[in-house]
């Protein structure tokens, strides 16, 4: 490589001219490491927090100098609770990369070593500068766990931090759609919202290497694909795009946004499932591209982006499933946890102890709804928002019922069932059965409604996610979140829905009535006075 010519110069002054002499002298763009035995290099100048790596990856020098890591010292120190216990996590140590045992800081206290820099993640890097070959490289880890050192885990673990223990019990950690969407035939489509690897490049165009970059192993959605390790990016967090963006590139919808609409995708004469919304929940938040509209569908434009999608939530997404919270002993009141909100979980259910869970199958009054209720939204505190949510719940599970209500449970609508779609399928003419096949490209009124009723399913209504139809599964991944993604939209559609079926049948109308009769509220909730108004 080339060594930079480090300028010592001598500016000779004289009455008539000005004469410069320039010497140059060849210096290695490296210091000696101040621990010799681990090669860990750290800062080439402390004071302008100069990292030896800078001297020539130049752009990563830019881009880390403007990261919390760059300072991560002097924010201990001002912290109030600094303890040597805490020095590994903000100097360059043996935490965060594969050396294996206490170097850096640890060994020697050199002020070289201050700050989270480049070595913590790839490893000392005293080989590389002597010999700078990509052979040489120390390589950093995308994977983490919890108990993994060698990675983000080492310092973001912890009641404090604990970003990679949240992760890990979430859907980006362990979902069960990582197992499904990465197999060898799925890889190729599914792979770039559902492993690592390919979500990096094909979302964010990340060429970089990294320790598992050529593995034929998949990677989970771990912290560097959403987070850019070197920074720059100009976004919050070190966010590769973009949380509070409106579009498409928004760094949550786009992944979720899979589809929203039709058409239906299963041959005919094949067996299966013929999917409806995929990965829709970015889609209902922002109010595009989602829904199948029925003949004269009416709303007011006014409400269809809820304030969820709308200017008044900045942070979108993030703002309810990525929410700090701290949460403290139920018996003594002393703090227990900061949560950082990578379960992913907007509401998340509480444990024994009061601490969140990675799930919301619980009772409503088990959930936590701090996230929802803040200065400007659902102002009044937790139980405020849970309230709205029960109502606005039950009012979606009465529409959906009007679609089809299980009757028998058994997860197959049948002509003895209840709703408009059961009274389709009982009658016996061939015309009307073929409103309902799904092994045809065909849109229909009646498969419309269906979509539109997968896509709106609640917790309550989950039979519209995996319900059977002449001998067809019908199906969607959840994506309405009970409702909450974009509730105005997914009342107008469901209420449009019902009125289509019931023209265009002939139908009995199970509509009309006050929502009341049919809902069911919440203990103590009591259910606005609105009709049913779906199309004009």
């Amino acid at each position: 490589m080339k060594h930079r010519p480090w300028l010592v110069s001598a500016l000779l002054v004289a009455s008539a001219c000005t004469t410069t002499d320039i010497v140059y002298r060849t210096r290695p763009p490296f210091n000696p490491p101040p621990d010799s035995a681990s090669g860990f290099l750290g800062y080439f100048t402390v004071s302008t927090k100069q990292t030896t790596c800078g001297n020539c990856h130049v752009e990563k020098q830019a881009a880390w100098v403007t990261t919390n890591h760059a300072h991560a010292w002097a924010d201990l120190q001002g912290s109030g609770h600094a303890a040597a216990y805490c020095n590994n996590c903000h100097s360059v140590s043996q935490n965060g990369n594969s050396y294996g045992k206490p170097g850096g800081y640890a060994v020697k206290a050199d002020s070289a070593y201050l700050d989270v820099q480049c070595e913590n993640c790839h490893g000392p890097g005293y080989t590389h500068v002597q010999n700078p070959t990509m052979a040489t490289e120390p390589l950093a880890s995308a994977n983490v766990d919890t108990g993994l050192v060698s990675t983000c885990a080492a310092c973001h673990t912890g009641v404090h931090e604990p970003f990679v223990d949240q992760w890990k019990q979430s859907a980006h950690g362990s979902g069960p759609g990582w197992a499904v969407a990465t197999t060898a035939a799925n890889l190729p489509t599914c792979g770039t919202c559902h492993e690592g690897k390919m979500a990096m490049e094909t979302k964010f165009g990340v060429t970089g290497n990294f320790v598992e970059k050529t593995s034929a192993t998949p990677l989970r959605i771990t912290c560097v694909v959403c987070h850019d390790p070197h920074g720059g990016t100009g976004n919050q967090h070190q966010l590769r795009a973009s949380i509070s963006t409106p579009t498409l590139d928004n760094l949550c919808v786009s992944c979720h946004s899979r589809s929203g609409t039709p058409p239906w995708s299963v041959a005919a004469g094949a067996t299966g499932t013929s999917r409806g919304a995929h990965g829709a929940q970015g889609l209902l938040v922002l109010g595009i591209n989602v829904g199948w509209i029925p003949p004269g569908f009416a709303y007011d434009t006014g409400q269809i982006v809820s304030s969820h999608g709308s200017a008044a939530n900045p942070n979108l997404c993030a703002t309810c499933h990525v929410a700090q919270t701290t949460y403290t002993d139920a018996a003594t009141g002393a703090f227990a946890l900061q949560s950082v909100g990578h379960l992913f979980t907007a509401t998340p259910c509480l444990d024994s102890a009061g601490l969140p869970t990675a799930t919301t199958n619980c009772a409503v009054a088990q959930r936590d709804f701090s996230a929802c209720s803040n200065s400007t939204c659902h102002i009044g505190g937790p139980s405020v928002a849970s309230t709205a949510f029960q109502v606005f719940q039950a009012r979606i599970d009465n529409l959906l019922d009007q679609i089809w209500t299980d009757t028998n449970g058994n997860g197959v609508i049948d002509p003895t069932d209840g709703g408009l779609i059961p009274q389709l399928l009982a009658r016996a003419d061939s015309a009307d059965s073929a409103q309902l096949n799904f092994s045809t490209n065909v849109t229909t009124v009646a498969k419309g409604v269906l979509f539109n009723a997968a896509l709106a399913a609640t917790d309550d209504r989950q039979q519209f996610l995996s319900g059977k139809v002449l001998g067809r599964t019908f199906a969607t991944h959840m994506a309405s979140g009970n409702g909450v993604h974009n509730p105005f939209l997914l009342e107008a559609l469901l209420t449009s829905s019902i009125t289509a079926l019931q023209t265009t049948y002939g139908l009995t109308p199970p509509i009309g009535q006050d929502l009341r009769v049919h809902a069911t509220p919440p203990p103590g909730v009591r259910l606005s006075s609105i009709r049913v108004v779906g199309s004009r």
